[in-house]
């Protein structure tokens, strides 16, 4: 079939729009995950957002005024919960290096470490797996020193894409809902579902996850446990992510506790954390998600898997809403092709 002039104006106008989405895609890509991180803080502050706009009567000074109290918050955080942090892991890591786990293990498990060999050959076992974590943690130190002036840009692009998403939030969903290739009552469901996905792995997976971790820190701090700050740290990442939760601390510290001989404590921090805590994460995960909306846990834990493979540590949060979307597709791909079958 010959070209005539229309075609070929075609051709070109096709090649021109692939090849500056080839060029946007490359320009995005280093700063693919800021964007996200700044959607999604955005879509956490939001509620204080749009209480704001009610008093201040404009989007622009809500927006700055919500960034203004994230800096303050994130300020505060690096301020005193940061040295804390470092103190906190240098004497962890003093502490694991001076202590004779050989010698624990052994008074604790004595049929264990029956003969010399067996004792020698896990002390030295013990003796390289301490060597090459600290090697480990040194090069991503030094990585980290490197990135730094890319990682203060990313934190940038994070910072603008958050004010903006605050401000111009309704404008992106518009924008959304005229680019999506459904018809209007499709797209209209597809947003609601997005919304009630997203509000279910951000408030039901992160924001729940940190605040169970935070009520077992506190128990830590209650107890006098040592390095608290950086157990309570721990204990919220284990919080975020399902099945773990931050029963993965507190189980070892309450056996830490029973074995020093601190049967009290260790009673207490059994029975707060095992009771209360357990109940408080039962009870708000139905409250802050609707069981409608909720994912199923097999897959926010293989979205969370797969995006931190994929992606490094913010896949933890993209893995779970890209699985989420996807699922939201497919449902309201098989309701659509049900309810046309049942018109034929």
């Amino acid at each position: 079939m010959p070209l005539n002039e229309e075609s070929i104006k075609q051709l070109i106008a096709i090649a021109f729009i692939v090849m500056l989405i080839v060029f946007t895609f490359l320009i995005i890509k280093p700063i693919f995950f800021a964007i996200i991180l700044g959607l999604i803080l955005a879509y956490i502050f939001n509620p204080i957002d749009k209480r704001l706009i009610k008093v201040v009567k404009s989007g622009t000074v809500s927006a700055c005024i919500t960034s203004l109290i994230v800096v303050a918050l994130l300020s505060l955080f690096i301020w005193f919960v940061v040295p804390i942090l470092i103190t906190q892991i240098f004497n962890t890591y003093n502490l694991v290096i001076g202590l004779d786990i050989t010698s624990v293990l052994k008074g604790i498990f004595p049929i264990l470490f029956a003969s010399d060999q067996i004792t020698a050959n896990f002390a030295g076992a013990y003796s390289t797996f301490i060597s090459t974590t600290t090697q480990t943690v040194l090069q991503k130190f030094t990585s980290f020193v490197v990135d730094l002036p890319s990682l203060l840009l990313k934190l940038a692009v994070v910072a603008l894409v958050f004010f903006y998403g605050l401000r111009d939030g309704g404008k992106l969903i518009k924008v959304l809902e005229d680019t999506l290739p459904f018809n209007k009552s499709l797209t209209t469901r597809f947003i609601k579902k997005s919304k009630e996905v997203t509000f279910s792995v951000v408030y039901g997976r992160i924001i729940i996850g940190i605040m169970t971790g935070l009520l077992s820190g506190i128990s830590f701090y209650i107890a006098g446990v040592p390095n608290s700050t950086l157990l309570t740290f721990i204990a919220i990442l284990a919080g975020v992510i399902p099945i773990v939760g931050p029963w993965i601390v507190w189980i070892p510290v309450v056996a830490g506790l029973f074995i020093s001989g601190q049967t009290w404590p260790a009673v207490l921090l059994l029975l707060y954390n095992g009771l209360f805590v357990s109940f408080f994460d039962n009870i708000t995960h139905p409250l802050f998600v609707s069981r409608q909306s909720k994912l199923p846990t097999s897959f926010t834990l293989l979205g969370m898997i797969g995006g931190l493979l994929v992606f490094g540590i913010f896949g933890v949060i993209v893995g779970p809403l890209i699985v989420a979307y996807l699922v939201t597709l497919f449902e309201i791909y098989l309701e659509y092709n049900a309810s046309r079958q049942k018109k034929e």
